[in-house]
């Protein structure tokens, strides 16, 4: 469970193993960056051990003696002899690498009895990942792996025995975790913008016009979150909810607003968005940021950083743990539970560490994203419909009541229902056929050569919000505040770019979108360069007339680039699935 205190129960049980079973050497593997940093910080000169005093006062030395080792740089393996604990990727084992060889070779060899702990082990089914835990298997005395999110996209699961579940329902009765309120603004368009790609024709229709049904009736889901002028609304909505979490705050930490978008481009915008109309400065990070700005995001959460926002591509998930993130603004659908409460995840640890004082972790979304189903999952607190940008709560009306979990006072009062008895057989395996399941598509070529992408584009230049509705969960309160306040209308300006500069582009939107697309469909990213090869191929006959990128106009790849979230869709996990398995 997300800020259930893994990485202590990981402490705990290297100074069990230490203390008890004379166990001297522990293998701690992560599958990125990202959570190597994280558990870095928190073993270093024996940090995790000297401040949770694991070890008896009798036996407090040992705490030395369980020094760390990290994998990398220019260092070669021997440094794994005269420390306790070897931290690394599993990536530094692989044998598909020079250092990685040598690293296997060297535990194997000159390691002895070992305690292997496998941190965000949902990574584990990965072919390579599971040969490298099957290599070092005979090395172990011990081996754990810690998780908050079990269940892949893929229905694959660590090949090891659940032995503990803390769930989120019980980490809000102990106030491990923060609760969670989502935040939905009840959105509809009252102007919207004509454009045809191929003549460039503009024209505007409003709510009050004959065509303004039909035109509505064609615009995309998530162009009510990706379109400049509704895209403004749900950032102002978020950062209403920041000034809140500052005002709970009381200057004892700086809250931050966390932002998730599907791609580099989306991701861009909202950032330059932030800091140039809101004021806000505003990190980015995404798989081409450098470690410098990866070095900032580990730190944002300290009151010396600069930054109040940060924008992220895929990067921030599992192992980023900054607990001053209070509100997040989600930009983009989720496909996979495994994500989606990764991403949650973020904001969920405590940063007041009194349980008599409650937190809450403030989500911004969208009804046309269609998240119910996350928020069943993550147990949230309460619903906030109808949000207006400009609406602001008091800081202590979402603070949550102390959740009640039902138990079982008197067993002895239950009484047996006996099974019914039916009239006729039920064919419940028919039914069970009849259930959809996820599939692999196997004529996915033809579905995808059925698609039309249309030239003619309907934006949402102006939106009004006619009332707020605040729906608690705990309580089951419902508040209705009216309150209608209009936009103005917003046009989007393209950048005049150079047509390699749209190539460039078009290249680094397609692989994020092909990243993204492996990941909520549950697949590894080894097959990255087929997934990008067949969605380059699909724009290629879609929208360039069968031409290569190279020979392609330049306007066809200007709305190549605009088509890329319809693109996205329309890959959807059986195409995906269909296209992976040949």
């Amino acid at each position: 469970m997300t800020g259930g205190g893994k990485t202590l129960i990981i402490g705990c049980i290297i100074a069990w193993l230490r203390l008890a079973h004379g166990v001297r050497k522990f293998l701690v593997l992560t599958p990125n960056l990202i959570v190597k940093d994280r558990l870095e910080t928190d073993f270093a000169a024996g940090k995790i051990f000297k401040e949770w005093d694991l070890f008896p006062q009798s036996s407090s030395a040992l705490a030395n003696d369980v020094s760390l080792h990290v994998l990398g740089g220019s260092a070669g393996p021997q440094g794994m002899l005269e420390s306790g604990v070897v931290l690394g990727n599993i990536q530094q084992f692989y044998q598909t690498n020079i250092s990685g060889q040598r690293n296997l070779a060297f535990v194997i060899n000159y390691i002895g009895e070992i305690g292997l702990f496998n941190d965000e082990a949902h990574n584990t089914p990965a072919e390579e990942y599971s040969r490298i835990l099957s290599i070092l298997s005979p090395k172990c005395a011990f081996r754990l792996d810690t998780t908050a999110t079990p269940d892949r996209a893929d229905g694959q699961a660590p090949d090891s025995e659940m032995v503990y579940l803390y769930s989120i329902s019980e980490a809000l009765k102990d106030r491990i975790i923060k609760n969670i309120v989502v935040y939905e603004p009840q959105v509809r368009a009252v102007e919207l913008t004509y454009t045809n790609f191929q003549t460039g024709a503009k024209r505007i229709v409003t709510e009050l016009d004959d065509e303004f049904k039909l035109a509505e009736e064609r615009l995309k889901p998530f162009q009510w979150i990706l379109d400049p002028e509704p895209m403004r609304k749900q950032i102002a909505i978020a950062l209403a909810r920041l000034d809140e979490q500052r005002e709970r705050a009381k200057e004892r930490y700086k809250p931050l607003l966390f932002v998730v978008t599907m791609s580099i481009k989306e991701a861009q915008r909202v950032q330059k968005l932030l800091i140039n109309e809101f004021k806000v400065k505003t990190l980015l990070v995404t798989e081409e940021s450098d470690d410098s700005e990866r070095e900032e995001a580990r730190t944002i959460g300290s009151k010396e950083s600069p930054y109040h926002a940060v924008v992220s591509v895929l990067m921030l998930r599992e192992g980023w743990d900054v607990p001053e993130v209070s509100t997040i603004l989600l930009l983009r659908k989720f496909q996979s539970p495994v994500y989606g409460q990764q991403v949650i995840g973020r904001g969920l640890r405590r940063i007041i560490r009194d349980p008599n004082e409650p937190e809450i972790l403030a989500v911004v979304d969208h009804p046309m994203l269609e998240h119910d189903w996350l928020w069943k999952l993550v147990n949230v607190s309460g619903i906030r419909q109808g949000i207006l940008p400009g609406d602001k709560f008091n800081p202590e009306d979402d603070l949550p009541i102390r959740p009640k979990l039902q138990t079982l006072v008197k067993p002895e009062n239950l009484i047996k229902i006996p099974e019914p008895i039916y009239e006729s057989k039920i064919d419940f395996e028919g039914l069970k056929k009849r259930i959809p399941e996820d599939s692999v598509e196997k004529d996915w070529l033809s579905v995808l050569d059925s698609i039309e992408y249309d030239r003619e584009e309907w934006q949402i230049t102006r939106t009004k919000v006619d009332q707020v509705r605040g729906k608690h969960l705990v309580d089951k309160k419902l508040e209705v505040l009216v309150g209608p306040r209009n936009g103005s209308s917003v046009t989007a300006h393209s950048e005049d770019e150079s047509k390699p500069d749209l190539e460039t582009e078009l290249k680094k939107e397609v692989l994020e979108s092909a990243t993204a697309l492996l990941f909520d469909s549950g697949f590894g990213g080894l097959k990255k360069g087929e997934l990008y090869s067949a969605m380059m191929d699909h724009i290629s006959k879609k929208m360039f007339q069968g031409k290569s990128l190279a020979d392609a106009s330049k306007d066809d790849i200007e709305f190549a680039l605009h088509c890329i979230p319809q693109v996205r869709k329309n890959f959807s996990k059986s195409i995906v699935a269909g296209i992976l398995a040949g």
